[in-house]
């Protein structure tokens, strides 16, 4: 992959090179999504719990960084759940642990497999892109574009930003305007939004 060659295309012609059958290994986005729904959908707690550690993750340097791509395709992939119940249940720190260290596999597996590769990074969206997820590998291949020039989308209210004046992966504005004092009014409510599902907002009705 780091000489631009796709990863289903370098899975298959290790096959070829240890004679065998190329066609039997393929991977399918569609199930990466649906797994990954799947964990994140469980328990609000736990989504909030892994968003944050992907959050610092991605913030980190050396070899804890979370791929930027990768986290593009999970914000991505939030926007995409509905309301999750709150705490119907109480997972073990080894469960969460778990949950996040799959999702982490998945979302870098996903982001490969939907968008095309040069020796320099993504280059665009891969031809083999399901229909359906078109959409979020466009959204990847942008907001990495912006990244390389410098630039950061807010997760709260999405305005692009010099990444230098982001806090905690949002423009300094939404930083600050959030309360410290309740987690979940932070996570649901940012920047004076309603949170109609994971990194989706809808605005408030406003007077002319």
């Amino acid at each position: 992959m780091a000489k631009g060659v796709g990863l289903i295309e370098s899975v298959r012609n290790i096959a070829d090179e240890h004679g065998l059958k190329a066609t039997k290994y393929r991977i399918d986005a569609n199930k990466i999504v649906q797994e990954a729904e799947k964990i994140l959908r469980e328990d609000y707690t736990q989504t909030l719990m892994i968003s944050a550690v992907l959050g610092q993750m991605v913030e980190a340097r050396g070899r804890d960084r979370f791929p930027a791509p990768a986290f593009f395709a999970f914000i991505e992939m939030l926007s995409r759940i509905p309301d999750a119940p709150r705490d119907t249940k109480s997972e073990s720190s080894t469960e969460i642990e778990d949950r996040t260290t799959r999702i982490i596999e998945l979302m870098t597996t996903l982001v490969s497999v939907l968008c095309e590769w040069s020796e320099k990074g993504i280059v665009g969206v891969a031809e083999d892109c399901p229909e359906s997820l078109r959409d979020t590998a466009k959204a990847v291949f942008r907001k990495t574009k912006l990244l390389q020039g410098g630039l950061w989308t807010c997760i709260s209210c999405g305005e692009i930003v010099n990444v230098k004046e982001t806090r905690a992966l949002m423009c300094t504005n939404c930083d600050s305007s959030i309360s410290r004092s309740d987690i979940h009014k932070r996570f649901d409510q940012m920047a004076g939004r309603n949170r109609t599902g994971y990194g989706r907002t809808s605005f408030e009705d406003v007077d002319d």
